[in-house]
């Protein structure tokens, strides 16, 4: 079955994740932080979004972010698939970077957004990049330094983050207690020699991990063959699969290419330049294919 479209609603919180393919390294080189980062912060303001909290790790990557009038998947389609080509062709590599979609978590309650934005903060102290929560201030790729130091990064809301911490002079200063609070929590785990779990309280207790767990069961399904997908939009529009596969201006053909593209990009996990391969088009127009195709497929038509 195909996987579940994602819940993406205008005005919405979600926890972003994505990590690289295998495990391996999305990021080995400044160059290469700065150039996401880049990306990020040109796509959050032309899709009308802001990031509350956000972490880049060498295999992965956390951002809270608040949707804007643009969908979520256009903009982590655009950020993610322009870094991977500029990445690849860096290295000259080819092939995936990521390891299947982004996970997109909606934060249903108050209770997990203050939990998962010092969970995405930390995210350096828990690897052991830093040593305490005064190195985390000097780790460049992290949200928390921002905040703390007053310095904008391009990327960070910090105003919106703090609003969640009761807003005004003190919201700094309950947002660092709640990080302190988090922070023991680590180092007690960590002279026990347990695996982190983070504690909550009430019935938000160890929330972020759980929901995390469900939502890698989730991204573990297996990929669909893009032969099946084919055989799918062929079926959902009466169009032969050759004829979607063949450039055309017959409206039919086209609605088919775009379901193909979207389906593709969604469920197989194909990047655009194998699209673009495939169906003998530019970037741009793969860009406008998968738009068109989440339309129709959310329409029905």
């Amino acid at each position: 079955m195909p996987r579940q479209a994602r819940i993406d609603v205008l005005g919405q919180y979600y926890h972003v994740i994505s990590r690289g393919i295998e495990r391996r390294e999305i990021f080995s080189q400044d160059e290469d932080y700065a150039d996401f980062l880049e990306r990020l912060e040109a796509w959050l303001k032309r899709c009308g979004g802001k990031c509350l909290a956000w972490c880049l790790m060498p295999n992965h990557f956390h951002f809270l972010l608040l949707r804007g009038e643009r969908p979520l998947s256009e903009l982590m389609h655009h950020v993610m698939t322009g870094y991977a080509v500029k990445y690849n062709l860096r290295r000259n590599r080819c092939g995936h970077l990521f390891q299947n979609r982004y996970k997109a978590i909606l934060c249903c309650s108050e209770d997990y957004f203050l939990e998962a934005a010092p969970y995405i903060h930390l995210n350096p102290l828990r690897a052991g990049l830093v040593k305490d929560l005064r190195d985390l201030e000097n780790y460049p790729w992290c949200g928390h330094r921002a905040l703390v130091t007053g310095e904008p990064d391009g990327i960070l809301c910090a105003s919106g983050l703090l609003e969640h911490y009761g807003g005004g002079e003190a919201a700094l200063a309950r947002y660092i207690a709640a990080m302190e609070v988090k922070a023991a929590e680590l180092e007690r785990e960590k002279a026990a020699g347990r695996r982190h779990i983070p504690q909550f309280t009430g019935e938000t207790k160890d929330l972020v991990e759980d929901i995390l767990r469900k939502a890698e069961k989730v991204e573990e399904r297996p990929l669909r063959p893009r032969a099946e997908l084919l055989a799918e939009a062929s079926r959902l529009t009466g169009v032969a699969c050759g004829d979607i596969l063949r450039p055309s201006h017959i409206r039919a053909a086209a609605k088919a290419r775009a379901i193909y593209c979207y389906l593709c990009r969604e469920q197989a996990g194909a990047n655009g330049q194998e699209l673009m391969d495939e169906l003998e088009i530019k970037q741009s127009g793969i860009s406008k294919l998968i738009a068109k195709g989440r339309e129709l497929l959310a329409g029905n038509n």
